[in-house]
């Protein structure tokens, strides 16, 4: 809600569930809560300051702030039946990483317009399994720690020049950046990590797919 009102990007609850999916697979314990909330919290500061300085900078003086957005744009209710069933679905099959399913099944519904909506999710199918390809000779490499993290950096920066673009070309990028930020937590083999992340892929998008199907239905009717 506050992402929406302040008209974060992406909006919606995508990154949260990324966030929580990932922080509640690792194993930890409550000493390790502080150190983990100083680091994120710290990153997120750090990115939200650099990612205002021009904005700020260049405001004229007097210039009225931006007007907040009504933070229920998006259907809250849909985000939760779509992430929901996902992730059910996820976690009965018995796949490793299911937040994978919920955040593929939220990505399509951020968007506005059910077509762009339909296309997402079409992006996110292809570009995902063409991003495995992708993802398979850095899996591969079995990168040390300080390589890994510099390929991530350029994976990013590349993901950022192409997603305003076209969703799925920078989901080739995207794909092979998240299985590898995956491997500085738990490190795991390549062939269950690439199985996970194009399954549950499939499994996400379709869910949003079937859910906005439901709903042209239902307004046609209407």
């Amino acid at each position: 809600m506050l992402s929406t009102a302040l008209d974060w990007h992406p909006p919606g609850p995508l990154f949260m569930i990324f966030a929580f999916g990932t922080v509640a697979s690792a194993p930890g314990g409550w000493s390790d809560v502080g150190v983990a909330l100083t680091v994120s919290g710290s990153s997120a500061a750090f990115a939200l300051v650099v990612g205002n300085i021009r904005a700020v900078a260049t405001r004229s003086p007097g210039h009225p702030p931006p007007q907040l957005r009504s933070p229920w744009g998006p259907d809250p209710m849909r985000f939760m039946i779509a992430v929901g069933i996902a992730g059910a679905i996820s976690s009965v099959a018995g796949i490793g990483h299911p937040w994978w399913a919920m955040v593929a099944a939220a990505a399509p519904l951020s968007v506005r317009g059910r077509g762009h909506q339909a296309l997402r999710a079409g992006h996110r199918i292809a570009g995902t399994l063409l991003g495995l390809v992708t993802s398979v000779p850095l899996l591969l490499l079995e990168l040390e720690p300080v390589t890994l993290v510099l390929v991530v950096v350029v994976l990013q920066i590349v993901t950022e020049l192409l997603i305003g673009r076209n969703y799925g070309l920078a989901l080739l990028f995207i794909t092979p950046m998240a299985l590898l930020m995956g491997q500085l937590g738990a490190s795991q083999t390549a062939p269950h990590l690439l199985f996970d992340r194009g399954v549950e892929t499939v499994i996400g998008a379709v869910v949003a797919i079937a859910i906005l199907a439901i709903q042209n239905r239902r307004a046609h009717e209407w």
